[in-house]
């Protein structure tokens, strides 16, 4: 019961009186005729410094604040079509409510010479087909990385283990300012963890995508916008170390701008020692002919290390055309150990043990390099013409080595794949504004992908014996998938309505060639996917958004290679040469409410996939090996509500809260019997606290569920931290100390797998409680923002799971 109580009494922040009653300032605003509703009115103690305290005034005029301490402020007072109106006060010890002489606004008149503006931007900010999480404006983000300033951005939520949801699905796409990058496609939870929040500038949320972007069944999209300066030079040097599972991190931001060339460059580096997790895994056949209960039982170690970085050069040569360059380069590398030993009971028969290691090794090096060119025009600035080109280089060399000490014949294995995966992309777009409220939008999108998969199998049965090549596992695949694509898309927007009506037609082509077997798979199918949005500013705070979209789901290499891991020689997986695309159809309403500081978000959606590609294990009762590959047959209705709150309860104390429910129904294809349905939630709360410009306090707490497959189900889970944030050095240095599931040393995730002929469970311990260290160096004088470049962005592919680690 502590456990649960005393995170959420970190939420209450020391020294804030909720017993206390406030006094309250308060007063009216008009103009000759009327009052003035909507009103920014804001109050500060000295000029140039962060405002005390933000509202908007009522229909009425009227706006009010709590009373601050005694002494002089100057209260702004700004608003769309007038001059700012600043006004001196006193306030005084005397007791009770104060109230300001009426307030009266003049139209703004003459011509603009320069603005100033200093007012901070609401934290987040709602357009028709996106939502913007402002990060610069919590200063706890600066020390934190993007994972965890993902937590709380609206309608994406974050597990315990660092998996990410977008509305709720786990597939989405992450670009950065606005372009694919190698950075986030290989190991997305690994390069999230290491990228530093300092270097952030805001995260843009797009959960329905429109035609414009590929066609793939995502729940969204998540645009991270770096700062990036026109003036002089910035960046960051960041570190971070988690005791939990033994991470180090290191990155460095830098962006330079000189005239009309700019720079900017993101390097990052890190690594995990081996950190022991325990892991059961028990088999109980329904058909006890081969045995009665087979278990794996024992440690794995796990390591891993990475580096990765990206480069833009960017040069405009006027104001109509901008030219530019980039390159991402990444390499990861993992290992693992396990030693278990393997415990077979049967029926009739005395119980037998064996002894089951493995050291598995990959490599995963990869390089991008793009070009974009965009072109604005001078008769309407607001046309633009884009061609873009990506080519991306990537490899997937692993290497595995497995013995079985069984009672009677040994098993000694080695698993060698060697993968290359080319990728090349071109696409042109046009947006043509027509009239004032309308707008065309069309563009063409190739992307060629070549992959080769040159993989062996070696086993022998006797340590002395020579290894021999195992045929039915030895094979070279070659494969090409051809994406061709065109869209077309129109929106028009009204008083207080927007409408965007859009479809996009995808032909794929599919040859794969495995030239020992000389197999081939051959598939093409040509797609339309209709996209409609309606989208309605029901008040000034207030907006209705309706959708229906129709998406895409494509298996990739990883889907379709044939090759087994069989390192259990009766747990094996492979993948499914004929697997075939998924589709997807939701309906969707959201109502989002934004004010000030405060924001708000309800979606509602229901979907349906006749042809779910899902993971599926079945189980031969005469031999006891179960299979476990990908097909095209899950029959899935899902249901779900997210909701997203966000506030800053007073000037220096903020709340976030995000959540998802979701209701899913999952039925097998091939036999109705099986079928499966279930809850699942995600839910996250974080609040912080600026005690002054140096301190600032927060605490997390969440919980999480996936929902129920046709097989599988998984463990409810809570995970919870504190952090605390110090500045030094003329607020130069950031220094934050987190203490990570104190009260839990270690856990027990337990998912069990079933059907009518096995039951299985498998439970992972992991270790929970940990202690963060991060630093973050900001260096460099801050001007003015550039404009940020779209990019090539494929997102038309499944996204391969990544696998779980410890918190």
């Amino acid at each position: 019961m502590l456990s649960t109580l005393l995170p959420a009494i970190l939420f209450i922040p020391p020294g804030y009186g909720f017993s206390q009653t406030k006094m309250k300032l308060s007063g009216t605003v008009s103009d000759s005729s009327k009052p003035l509703a909507l009103v920014t009115v804001r109050i500060f103690k000295k000029i140039n410094a962060a405002p005390l305290q933000t509202t908007l005034s009522k229909e009425n005029g009227n706006f009010q604040f709590n009373k601050p301490d005694t002494g002089n402020y100057l209260l702004s007072f700004t608003h769309t079509g007038f001059a700012e109106k600043q006004i001196n006060i006193t306030v005084t010890s005397q007791a009770g409510d104060m109230q300001v002489d009426p307030v009266q606004l003049s139209k703004a008149t003459g011509i603009l010479k320069e603005v100033v503006v200093n007012s901070q931007r609401p934290m987040v900010e709602q357009s028709d087909d996106k939502i913007v999480f402002n990060v610069e404006d919590d200063p706890t983000n600066k020390t934190e990385t993007a994972i965890d300033i993902l937590r709380k951005t609206p309608f994406i939520t974050v597990d315990g283990e660092d998996n990410i949801k977008v509305n709720g699905k786990t597939n989405f796409k992450v670009l950065l300012n606005g372009r694919e990058t190698s950075l986030f496609a290989r190991n997305i939870k690994e390069a999230l963890r290491g990228f530093p929040g300092a270097a952030i500038s805001k995260i843009e949320v797009i959960t329905t995508p429109s035609a414009k972007y590929d066609g793939e069944g995502i729940g969204g999209l998540i645009n991270i916008i770096t700062k990036k300066k026109v003036v002089g030079y910035n960046g960051t040097l960041s570190s971070f170390s988690r005791t939990s599972d033994k991470l180090n991190n290191f990155s460095i931001n830098g962006n330079a701008k000189m005239g009309k060339i700019g720079l900017s460059v993101y390097l990052n580096s890190g690594f995990s020692d081996p950190l022991l997790q325990h892991n059961i895994n028990t088999t109980v056949p329904a058909t006890q002919n081969i045995y009665s209960r087979r278990t794996l039982d024992g440690g794995q170690y796990t390591s891993s290390n990475w580096s990765f970085g990206n480069v833009e050069l960017s040069w405009e040569p006027d104001s109509l055309n901008t030219i530019s360059l980039y390159t991402n380069i990444d390499s990861w590398s993992d290992k693992t150990v396990s030693d278990q030993a393997i415990t077979t009971d049967f029926a009739a028969d005395p119980s037998t043990v064996s002894y089951y290691s493995l050291d598995n090794k990959s490599n995963n090096p990869g390089v991008n390099v793009g070009s974009d060119y965009i072109k604005h025009f001078k008769k309407n600035k607001e046309r633009e013409f884009s061609l873009r080109f990506l080519g991306e280089f990537g490899k997937n060399d692993s290497k595995l080595n497995s013995f079985q000490d069984n009672p009677g014949t040994d098993r000694y294995l080695i698993n060698n794949s060697n993968a290359i995966n080319n990728q090349f992309t071109i696409q042109a777009d046009n947006s043509i504004p027509i009239k004032k409220n309308g707008k065309f939008e069309g563009g063409l999108k190739a992307i060629l992908r070549r992959a080769i998969s040159d993989f062996q199998s070696l086993i022998k049965y006797d340590e002395a014996d020579n290894y021999k090549t195992n045929a039915a596992n030895t094979d070279y695949f070659k494969y090409a998938q051809d994406v061709i694509s065109l869209y077309s898309m129109y929106s028009l927007r009204l008083k207080k309505s927007s409408f965007r009506l859009g479809a996009r037609i995808e032909y794929t082509n599919v040859n794969g060639n495995f030239i020992s077997s000389s197999t081939q798979v051959k598939h093409n199918y040509t797609t339309l996917l209709p996209n409609i949005q309606f989208t309605n500013r029901v008040t000034q705070v207030t907006t209705l958004v309706f959708a229906y979209t129709k998406r895409l789901q494509r298996p990739y290499i990883w889907d379709l290679n044939p090759f087994v891991y069989n390192n259990d020689s009766l747990n094996i997986s492979f993948g499914n040469p004929d697997l075939g695309p998924q589709t997807s159809h939701a309906l969707s309403a959201q109502l989002r409410y934004s004010k000030g500081n405060t924001f708000a978000g309800i979606n509602i959606e229901g979907s349906y996939s006749g042809n779910k590609i899902l993971q599926y294990s079945s189980f031969d009762p005469q031999t006891g090996i179960t299979k476990t590959t990908s097909l095209n047959i899950g029959k899935e209705f899902q249901s779900s509500l997210n909701l997203n709150f966000s506030t800053k309860i007073t000037p220096k104390w903020s709340l976030f809260v995000n959540g998802s429910l979701r209701y899913s129904t999952v039925t097998n294809n091939s036999d109705a019997s099986q079928s499966n349905s279930g809850f699942g939630c995600n839910f996250y709360i974080n609040t912080s606290y600026k005690f002054n410009d140096k301190f600032v306090m927060s605490s997390f707490l969440g919980l999480w569920k996936e929902p129920q497959t046709i097989q599988t189900t998984y463990p409810f889970n809570t995970w919870h931290n504190v952090a605390f944030n110090y500045k030094v050095f003329k607020n130069k240095i950031n220094i934050s100390l987190r203490a990570i599931n104190y009260f839990e040393k270690t856990r027990d995730f337990k998912t069990i797998t079933k059907d009518q002929n096995f039951y299985n469970t498998n439970i992972t311990r992991r270790i929970r409680r940990g202690g963060v260290l991060a630093l973050t160096w900001n260096f460099g004088k801050l001007t003015e923002n550039v404009s940020k470049k779209k990019g090539v962005n494929n997102d038309d592919i499944l996204t391969k799971p990544a696998a779980p680690t410890g918190n």
